[in-house]
């Protein structure tokens, strides 16, 4: 079980630092010709962040041999084929490709899936209140999981909105904005569980703490780009390639 906690953390924080370094490579491509991002530089402090959150669990479990508890490791679980997917069709778009599928009408397995989801998620958090009632709570570590949890549940709440309000336009869903709504709301949730069932250790305070800025950065710019409120050239990170300020906003509830 701490081995298998281990390896689900050390790839999770792996994907994160890895989106980061795309994402720095990107910024530092279209700097001259386009300018800032706001979406980028935030998407960058957040990959920046959770990636060595994850890491620093993984060294926990893997080299220091501290034990993990159940809803832990199902919270790791639950977030690791939405992130593959995003991640992959990330990986694509950084190097010239689609970076995004689109599904047609809804299958049953996708109307199935939120409340699937949901019912999984709900089960974890709740198993993960039950440990922690039995245990010391370290507040160091859990004020400032708890706020990346709030953080982090509100950008999955946004992308879930835009792919709910963009599926009569396109008749059909966004894998990637699909994909990206699941890799945010299960990383919420890791960081709910993570805050509740972990002690406090140094190299985790400081990245937790680091994380809370750096999410409400993240948050701010999701919800401007929702809003379709903020001009940035970073307009489809995470659906697709880069465009320039013309092509349409993902994040608008009408689509082109």
């Amino acid at each position: 079980m701490t081995v298998l906690a281990g390896i689900l953390a050390l790839l999770t924080g792996l994907a994160y630092t890895g989106l980061g370094v795309i994402t720095a490579y990107e910024l530092a491509r279209h700097r001259r010709s386009r300018g800032f991002s706001h979406f980028g530089a935030a998407f960058l402090v957040m990959a920046f962040t959770c990636g060595p959150h994850h890491l620093v669990h993984a060294w926990r479990h893997l080299v220091a041999g501290e034990a993990a508890h159940g809803p832990m490791i199902a919270a790791l679980a639950i977030g690791l084929a939405p992130g593959l997917v995003f991640i992959g069709l990330r990986a694509e778009a950084a190097f010239g490709g689609r970076g995004d599928r689109l599904i047609a009408g809804t299958p049953l397995w996708l109307a199935l899936l939120p409340g699937l989801m949901i019912g999984a998620g709900g089960a974890v958090l709740w198993e993960a209140l039950r440990h922690a009632a039995a245990m010391d709570v370290d507040l160091r570590a859990l004020i400032p999981n708890a706020i990346l949890f709030a953080n982090y549940g509100l950008v999955g709440i946004f992308t879930g909105r835009t792919q709910f309000a963009r599926r009569p336009v396109l008749a059909g869903w966004s894998v990637s904005g699909i994909a990206m709504s699941g890799v945010f709301t299960t990383c919420a949730a890791s960081h709910l569980v993570a805050g509740m069932l972990t002690r406090a250790e140094p190299l985790g305070v400081v990245f937790d703490n680091i994380g809370v800025p750096a999410s409400i950065y993240f948050l701010w710019a999701v919800h401007r780009l929702h809003r379709d409120s903020l001009r940035d050239w970073n307009r489809r990170p995470l659906v697709g390639r880069a465009s320039p300020l013309g092509r349409r906003s993902p994040w608008a509830e009408q689509g082109a």
